[in-house]
């Protein structure tokens, strides 16, 4: 049976993992993405690259000839033909970085890359929540906030920024470079932003008494375990959070035929904490007649639906060429 690669590169840390043709995963590992500072794309491609071949130097019963390829989901603003990094807001280093190129030189693998809420998307449908459902679509909670739809079965390969949705006209930066972006009030790092501003500003917090009175080191992860702590602001963040996303999610009640919306992402230990004002707002907001049969699910892939995705896009690629190529014979 061959093994594909799939990897899920985050604002914040990187997925990889070996996966089966079936969706089994058979090895795992998570590392933190390059960071903003890596000064030149050399070191750019040293590091991704130095990434994967230590992943699979640990795999030692396996060899180059057992995987079929690497699939590749990034954060941003993909040239899937040509494999290339157009733009991602959260991880600058690899702007215009030939991604694609870069795998298949250095491991002699076919590479396909996607944007990582797509590969999330497409994971969902593969081996996830989504396996029965044929129109829904995907929330990814990271750092930023992506999505991805799937269309009678069928990944939608477009943009699909839902993060970018503009939720607050003259709201927060965001940093694509516009304002009031549903990402920038709805995800990892506006968590942070609004817990650094309403502190400065005076609000009462434990969050205060954090990381040595330095508020830039607070992390989501902090803000939830203070929430679950019963800290007042911590808790009113996630609501906050709550609110927008189900804000965001009527609009795309309201525009897509949908089966579901399907909630994932590194943010989804904290469901407990926003999943209530989220159903509240998306039911109250939307078009009733299209509302009233959707579900919204939690996924059950946790962190591994975007490499898991990439993988699974992958083995659809080398299926669809292989088909074309017997037809053709």
């Amino acid at each position: 049976m061959k093994l594909a690669i799939g990897l899920d590169i985050g604002g914040t840390n990187t997925k990889t993992i070996l996966v089966t043709e079936d969706g089994r995963v058979l090895a795992s590992q998570q590392t933190p993405t390059i960071p903003a500072s890596a000064a030149t794309s050399n070191n750019i491609e040293e590091l991704l690259v130095k990434d994967l071949k230590d992943f699979l130097s640990k795999e030692t019963s396996i060899s180059n000839d057992d995987i079929a390829g690497i699939g590749i989901g990034v954060a941003g603003l993909i040239d899937r033909n040509n494999g290339l990094v157009l733009k991602s807001p959260n991880i600058s280093a690899i702007n215009g970085l030939p991604i694609g190129e870069l795998f298949e030189r250095a491991f002699s693998l076919p590479v396909i890359v996607e944007n990582d809420a797509n590969a999330n998307a497409y994971g969902e449908k593969w081996a996830g929540t989504g396996k029965d459902i044929n129109n829904f679509i995907v929330l990814t909670l990271g750092t930023g906030l992506g999505g991805g739809h799937i269309y009678k079965g069928e990944l939608y390969e477009g943009p699909f920024e839902i993060g970018h949705m503009i939720i607050e006209p003259n709201g927060r930066a965001c940093p694509c470079g516009s304002y009031g972006c549903l990402e920038s009030y709805a995800s990892g790092r506006a968590i942070i932003d609004r817990a650094i501003t309403s502190i400065e500003s005076g609000t009462k917090s434990s969050l205060s008494d954090c990381c040595e009175g330095n508020y830039y080191k607070i992390t989501p992860e902090l803000v939830f375990q203070k929430a679950l702590d019963g800290d007042s602001l911590s808790r009113e963040i996630f609501r906050e959070v709550g609110y927008y996303l189900g804000t965001g999610i009527s609009n795309m009640i309201n525009i897509f035929n949908l089966e579901a919306v399907i909630i994932g992402g590194g943010l989804i230990g904290a469901w407990d904490l926003f999943i209530g004002e989220l159903t509240k707002e998306a039911f109250k907001r939307s078009f009733k007649p299209f509302a009233s049969p959707i579900k919204i699910l939690k996924s059950t892939l946790g962190k591994d639906a975007g490499s898991l995705g990439a993988a699974g896009l992958l083995f659809k690629k080398l299926s669809a060429s292989q088909k074309a190529l017997s037809q053709s014979v």
